[in-house]
């Protein structure tokens, strides 16, 4: 009699551990996946006029980029993103939206000459 409550409990036991690392896990999944992580290329233009917003580019004045249309569900406007592993490291605020043709392309406003295009590394910050 014994031996047979002894198995009942050696069996319980694995589900019991299962189903709380079941639990943990579905726990912890949403927060590693509300870090999200694009590769864009990175262009710079200088256009005086109005952004997507509706503010005139000369009166912002911290760093801003324009983002392409695919991007803006993980990124919209207002929200802050961070490039890094570029020559173009930094946060930025996203106040403008580019062309339809751009994909996984995002441009920084930026007063002077032109720089080449870049691949970085884009986050929500």
């Amino acid at each position: 009699m014994q031996q047979v409550l002894c198995l009942d409990k050696m069996k319980q036991l694995p589900i019991k551990f299962i189903i709380c690392t079941i639990i943990f896990l579905v726990g912890v999944l949403p927060l590693r996946s509300q870090i999200q992580v694009d590769t864009v290329s990175v262009l710079t233009y200088y256009i005086a006029g109005k952004t997507a917003t509706g503010i005139r580019t000369t009166k912002i004045r911290e760093p801003f980029i324009a983002i392409s249309r695919d991007l803006l569900k993980t990124y919209p406007l207002h929200t802050y993103i961070t490039l890094s592993e570029c020559d173009w490291k930094g946060r930025y605020k996203v106040m403008d939206i580019m062309g339809k043709k751009h994909r996984q392309t995002v441009d920084i406003y930026i007063k002077g000459k032109k720089k080449n295009k870049q691949r970085c590394l884009c986050t929500k910050s």
